[in-house]
């Protein structure tokens, strides 16, 4: 997500893309297909998950099919472009949720990297509407293809999910859906993801909800992977992680965990040691208190919820691949 320049003050050129790079077009087919959901704007979670994703993606390892906005604050898309730009990805199509225009939630680190990265789209007046982005993705895509990683609110999933033909076009084109939320079993109120639309949440976890698998990376992943310390001494000053990092926290201990990163690696199946999946057989409900419990007993057959089963062996795959150039 990355190409011409706009209005930006960009540093001497010493990022660069990984050296061990796959060309796009040349990726193989056994690659996993994903479309990356984010609340990108002020959590270190969801720019190392980007930034990780833009990694694999250059490896080989994944197909990155594009990223989606599902905050409505209008320089997260230039943001998040700004970033892919920085990986050689200036092409990645990147969609805004409805209403982005309007400005109101906070801004966060997206106005640094936009400032200090080349980018091509200046604000969500130039990013095409989220639902109809992935509409277009996954009619592009193979058959039961492509895994959705949500790591933010549930806006847009809703949108598809509601959307003209969505529960067909869910089913014929979505392998799976990996949503961080919950905190299973036991469940907890709503927080974070679910608060930033509830109405959201709940359509597409009420019963009959979203029509296919989910796995759920839960509260869990991310209270001890505390990453990125080492952006400040081992990477160059434009790197797009360490921009983010230094933003948030200077160049400090990480102040923060980070579930969105182990989100990702579970979702497209790297370092699966690192985790373990639980609850089969049963599925996510809406509780009591308006959040998320684990129901057993489901006719969900296949949904799981993820915890950690590597937690020192998660942290240094992380760390390796946020510093990757």
């Amino acid at each position: 997500m990355w190409t011409a320049v706009v209005g930006v003050a960009v540093l001497s050129s010493c990022f660069v893309p990984v050296a061990d790079a796959v060309p796009r077009t040349a990726r193989s087919n056994a690659a996993p297909r994903i479309i990356v959901d984010t609340d990108f704007s002020k959590w270190w979670d969801d720019v190392t998950a980007l930034g990780i994703a833009n990694v694999l993606d250059e490896r080989g390892k994944v197909k990155l099919l594009g990223v989606v906005s599902d905050v409505t604050n209008p320089m997260a898309v230039a943001a998040i472009d700004a970033v892919d730009t920085a990986y050689g990805h200036a092409d990645l199509p990147v969609g805004d949720v409805a209403g982005s225009d309007a400005g109101t939630f906070d801004h966060g680190y997206t106005d640094a990297l936009a400032a200090k990265l080349p980018h091509s789209i200046s604000d969500s007046a130039d990013s095409p509407d989220a639902v109809a982005l992935y509409q277009r993705l996954l009619r592009g895509a193979p058959d039961h293809s492509v895994t959705i990683v949500a790591l933010g609110g549930y806006t847009n999933l809703a949108g598809l999910l509601q959307g003209p033909g969505g529960p067909k076009l869910i089913t014929q084109k979505v392998k799976r859906l990996v949503i961080m939320d919950g905190l299973f079993p036991g469940g907890i109120g709503p927080v974070t993801n679910q608060k930033i639309d509830p109405a959201a949440a709940n359509a597409v976890v009420a019963d009959p909800g979203w029509p296919g698998p989910i796995s759920w990376a839960d509260g869990t992943v991310g209270i001890a992977t505390k990453v990125g310390a080492s952006l400040c001494t081992t990477t160059a000053a434009d790197h797009p992680m360490r921009i983010a990092y230094e933003e948030l926290f200077g160049c400090d201990p990480p102040k923060d965990g980070d579930w969105d990163a182990p989100t990702l690696l579970y979702a497209v199946g790297d370092l699966p040691a690192a985790f373990e999946e639980l609850g089969q057989g049963g599925a996510a409900v809406i509780n009591a208190s308006g959040g998320l419990s684990w129901q057993d007993g489901s006719t969900r057959a296949h949904d799981v919820y993820v915890h950690i089963a590597d937690e020192a062996g998660l942290n240094a795959r992380i760390e390796h691949l946020l510093s990757a150039r």
